[in-house]
Order: structure tokens, then C-alpha cells, then sequence
């Protein structure tokens, strides 16, 4: 007998290939989606809290004019909108491609499905169009617009489907999503034109998670309070006046014989601010050797002060904070010690919180938007492209902050200076305006190397050539001898003058707590180059050295002052960090090591 046999001898059988059964796919089992929720009682009934199942949607939108919860929703937006992302791909082709549409759109898209943070969902009307200059003018079907429909206006249009039932059982029915049904238009919006997002949605519940659902009773007790407390400063702030007067006795007010109450009244009702008011000075007998005025006036006090009022308002707003995730110190000051880690490792819980949500968008922006520009445009059977965001978190930042340190260190990496001024907001130009003055010796630390011209002032070191042409000093310089050691005389005497002229800003910077705020300039770059030239180097191959000395270090001192003066604890930490970074950088540049 001929075949394959396994480790024991035994024929192995081809049916020891088969792949396992599969199992049920599409909506088979479950009725999860378009179902009816009912809320959850204690038993009999009663509930501890507001009945908050009864909100309506134009409940929760007005919830959006209060002050607290207008400015958590808006930071969590405007997070979302600043997150870095990328489209992936196999194809890189369909994902240039995507990248270029989603980032023409990519604030409307995000500001529409932000809807769903109060509302709990958005409905989301898709707008293609043909853009014939996409893809290098081949053409494309691209999103042109994403609108945020009217919650309370839109419905899910369900399709019913039959699910799985054993032989001789009725199959159930089972309800999917197939387009959006808008009041006052008789059809619904077909599903390839629709994008509905339910926030971290549960139990297949289409309405999603309203984030304004927990923060509604802090939201009534905050509306009330602010309208009692008003009240309460209108009424004490001009309090009403006690009179007291015998009901007796008889004054002359004016020649006029007038009762004692009548006259009290006559006094308070005519009593304004700033006024003035003269009483009898008669005084009434209240026991042995006492007496008291028989006409006075008091005002109705109250021993309860403005500050607590203010103190329950600002705990309300706190409940508010943190029923939409908003961490406290996020968007108050801090009342104690201490806060500064405190308010760090808050805005890193953040950051994890927006990283969740932004991993729930993912499903249904690759699936609604990424997905369909694909099949449309290349073919469901082209490779398949997805949305992916970079985690937001201090590890993430760090991480990439000491890579880059240390490619720019190793003379791997050089800086895009059109992107650094970009991300900065001021041009090279600028820079070079603002860093005039700082530099007691005259030299620009942003000056473009093309900039540093060799001085004219007559013939120097043999060299008889009086003019400034870079062309003339070049050649002379190739044809010069090199003489004297690297690494001693005058460009270690610049270093030095580099060194303490960082450490006077430092101190400086500590002394008056703005260490961080304002960048620290290294100066001395022309001395630099004329104290290289003087050892024998090339005057261009001098300025490049230094072009490259310092913009290792300017980016080494942004870097390192980005994290706050705490981290090093002292100026003289920070000097001597510095010192050591500027050695190992002059020997590696200057002197060539």
C-alpha cells in the first residue's frame, strides 16, 4: 500500500485536512438592534433620583447653554479635531488618495459626529461628488460634504432580515440598519449616503450614550442655585429696614403734630442709599438703670454669606466635570498645593479617555467613509484601507521627543526648517528680527550661513585680497596651508563665551520663573567662524560646521527647557547638562571626532 503515513506508520487520510466547520454568519442569533429599553425601578417602582429615561432630546440641547457643559463638550471636540491620523494601506496609491479627501473634509466630519456627545447619536448625510483633478487628474468620487442632520428630525430606517432556527422551527426576525428616515421626506436616505455614529453605543441601542444624561440633576440644582443666589444678593445686597417706634406718642415733624409710627413709616419708605435720617432721641426705661432709644432703625440681615453659595455652585460644576469625563483641573484653577502633578496626571487620564472614544469613532468612520471611497473608487477587491490615529498620551510624546534627540545628536536627522516655521508661526525671517539685541557681540543665532560674509577690512594672514567676494576668499582659502592644532585658541575661547553666555540667561530665567517661556540664544556664531577660518578650515566648510553646531543645539535647548524648570531643580543643573551636551557637540562637529 502507497501513501503518506505519519510518525507512527499510520496512512494519513486527506479528510485530516479539512478546514472546521463554519459557523453561522450574518445576523443569525440575537435581537440586538431597534429594540425598545425600558428603564430600570427599584422595587415598586420608586425611584431614588429624576426619572431621567423621561428626558427628551430638546432637554439635553438646552443643557448645552450652561456655561459647564458648553465648555467640557467644546474641549472634547476640539481635542478630537486635533488628533494626528493616517490612512494605511498596502496600496499606497488608495491611501494618498483617501488621506487627500478626508483631510478636505475632516473638520466638518468631526464636528458633525461631536452631535452624538450631547444627543447620543449623529445622523450624518453624505454628499459625493466627482473630482476630476484627484489622483494626478484620473479622476475620483470623493466626499464633498458631511451634514449634521437634526437629532430630533431623524429616525433609523430598519430592514428586517430572518435569522437562524433549526430544521422544522420558524426562523426569527431580526432588524438592521438600512439608512436614515428624516421627517418631512416620505423615503429614507439610502445606507451608502448615510453615516449614523451612536456613541459607545450598548445592547445594540442606536440612540447611543448621552454624556448629558448623568450630569442632568447637577445641571437643575446649578440652574436653581444660580437663581436663588441672585435673588438672594438683590434682597441683602439692599436689605430692608426695621423700624421701631412708640405707637403712642405724638412728634412735631415740620410744625406738624404726626404719630410715632406713621412717622417711622414716613422715614424708611423715604430712606435711599447715602441717606440720612435724624431721630428723637427720647429713650424708653427697660429695667433697673437701663434704658434704650425709643425711636431706632435696623436692617434685616442674613447669616449666611455670598461664599457659600459660591462654594455649592462651584461643587455642582465639579459633578458636572466629571459626569463628561472632564478631569477638574482641566478647566479651573487649583486651590491647594501639590497641583501641578496633580493637574499632569489628570491631562494624561485625559488623553487615555480621548484615545477610547477616538478608538469607537474608528469603527464606524472605516467602515461608513474609508471603506466606500475605496470600493468606489479602486474596488471591493482592492486592498483594504483603514483610519488609523496616533495614541495622544505623555509616554507617546516622550517617546518620540528622545528619538528625535537623539538622531539630531547622532547627525542622523536634520530639521525642516519650512515646517519648524510652520509649527512655530513665525518665519526665518522673524526669527532672525527678534534674536537681534539679544546678542551682546553683534552675532545672529538663526542667521542663514549664506548670510556670514568673511570681513573686509584689509589683507589678513596672507591673504592680499581686499575684497568680500565669496568666490575670491574661497579660492584663496583652498590654496592656503593649514596651520595650528585643532581644537585650542580661538573657537575653545568662543565656546567658553558660549557656555557662560547660557548660563547668565539661565539664571536669569530662574531668578525670574520664565524658564521655558522665551528661548535661550547661543550667540557668538560669527566669532565662531572667524576662529575656525583663523586655524586653517575653509571659511565655507567653517560656516557649515557651525550651521550644523548650532542647529543641533538650538534644538537641543527647545527641547530640553519644553519640560519645565522643575525637571532639573536648579540653574546650575541645568547649565551643567547643558555644558556636557555643548562639549560633546563641539568635538563632534568642530573638531571633526
Amino acid at each position: 500500500m502507497s501513501g503518506l503515513l505519519d510518525h507512527r506508520g499510520n496512512p494519513i487520510s486527506s479528510a485530516d485536512f479539512r478546514k472546521a466547520a463554519p459557523p453561522k454568519t450574518g445576523p443569525a442569533f440575537g435581537n440586538w438592534a431597534g429594540r425598545d429599553l425600558a428603564t430600570l425601578q427599584l422595587p415598586g417602582g420608586g425611584l431614588l433620583q429624576f426619572d431621567l429615561s423621561r428626558l427628551t432630546l430638546a432637554d439635553y440641547r438646552s443643557m448645552r447653554d450652561h456655561y459647564q457643559i458648553n465648555a467640557s463638550l467644546t474641549v472634547l471636540q476640539f481635542m478630537l479635531h486635533r488628533m494626528d491620523w493616517r490612512i494605511e494601506c498596502k496600496d499606497q496609491r488608495i491611501a494618498d488618495a483617501i488621506t487627500e479627501n478626508i483631510q478636505q473634509v475632516w473638520t466638518r466630519m468631526v464636528r458633525a459626529m461631536s452631535q452624538s456627545y450631547w444627543a447620543g447619536y449623529s445622523p450624518i448625510a453624505l454628499e459625493y461628488e466627482n473630482d476630476d483633478h484627484a489622483r494626478d487628474g484620473k479622476g475620483m468620487l470623493v466626499v464633498s460634504k458631511f451634514k449634521d442632520l437634526v437629532p430630533e428630525e431623524c429616525t433609523v430606517n430598519w430592514k428586517t432580515v430572518e435569522g437562524y432556527a433549526p430544521p422544522g422551527h420558524v426562523r426569527p426576525k431580526y432588524k438592521i440598519y438600512d439608512g436614515i428616515r428624516q421627517q418631512g421626506v416620505g423615503w429614507p436616505i439610502p445606507t451608502e449616503n448615510t453615516l449614523w455614529y451612536p456613541l459607545l453605543m450598548e445592547n445594540g441601542d442606536y440612540n447611543g450614550k448621552k454624556l448629558l444624561r448623568p450630569a442632568f440633576s447637577s445641571w437643575y440644582f446649578s440652574i436653581l442655585m444660580h437663581m436663588f443666589a441672585n435673588r438672594y444678593y438683590e434682597r441683602f445686597g439692599e436689605p430692608v429696614p426695621i423700624g421701631r417706634a412708640p405707637y403712642d406718642d405724638d412728634v412735631i415733624i415740620d410744625g406738624k403734630t404726626v404719630n410715632g409710627r406713621d412717622a417711622m413709616l414716613s422715614i424708611l419708605q423715604s430712606l435711599r442709599s447715602r441717606g440720612v435720617v435724624v431721630l428723637p432721641d427720647d429713650r424708653t426705661q427697660t429695667g433697673d438703670n437701663s434704658s434704650d432709644y425709643s425711636y431706632d432703625i435696623e436692617y434685616l440681615e442674613s447669616q449666611m454669606r455670598g461664599a457659600d453659595f459660591e462654594k455649592y455652585i462651584t461643587r455642582l460644576d465639579e459633578e458636572i466635570t466629571l459626569g463628561l469625563f472632564t478631569p477638574l483641573l482641566l478647566l479651573r484653577g487649583a486651590s491647594g498645593g501639590g497641583s501641578y502633578n496633580l493637574g499632569v496626571q489628570q491631562m494624561q487620564m485625559y488623553l487615555w479617555m480621548l484615545n477610547a472614544l477616538a478608538g469607537d469613532m474608528k469603527e464606524y468612520i472605516d467602515f461608513y467613509v474609508i471603506d466606500r471611497l475605496k470600493n468606489f473608487n479602486f474596488g471591493p477587491n482592492a486592498p483594504r484601507a483603514t483610519w488609523e490615529y496616533r495614541q495622544m498620551g505623555k509616554e507617546s510624546v516622550e517617546t518620540v521627543r528622545a528619538m528625535v534627540t537623539e538622531l539630531l545628536r547622532k547627525d542622523k536627522i536634520m530639521p525642516d526648517l519650512t515646517e519648524l516655521s510652520a509649527i512655530t508661526g513665525i518665519s526665518l525671517a522673524d526669527a532672525t528680527l527678534l534674536s537681534k539685541g539679544d546678542d551682546p557681540e553683534g552675532s545672529d543665532p538663526f542667521a542663514d550661513p549664506e548670510s556670514i560674509t568673511p570681513p573686509s577690512d584689509g589683507p589678513r594672514n596672507g591673504n592680499t585680497s581686499t575684497s568680500d567676494d565669496r568666490t575670491t576668499r574661497t579660492r584663496d582659502d583652498r590654496n592656503r596651508n593649514k596651520r595650528g592644532p585643532k581644537g585650542v585658541g580661538s573657537p575653545r575661547d568662543t565656546q567658553r563665551d558660549i557656555a557662560a553666555r547660557i548660563a547668565g540667561q539661565v539664571e536669569n530665567a530662574f531668578k525670574k520663573g520664565t524658564f521655558g517661556d522665551k528661548p535661550i540664544v547661543l550667540g557668538y556664531r560669527r566669532a565662531l567662524v572667524e576662529g575656525l577660518h583663523d586655524e586653517g578650515m575653509a571659511y565655507d566648510d567653517a560656516a557649515s560646521a557651525v550651521e550644523r553646531l548650532y542647529s543641533q543645539m538650538n534644538w537641543w535647548l527647545a527641547d530640553s527647557t519644553s519640560v519645565g524648570a522643575e525637571t532639573y531643580g536648579s540653574a546650575e543643573s541645568f547649565v551643567a547638562t547643558f555644558n556636557s551636551a555643548f562639549e560633546d557637540a563641539c568635538s563632534r562637529v568642530l573638531d571633526g571626532r
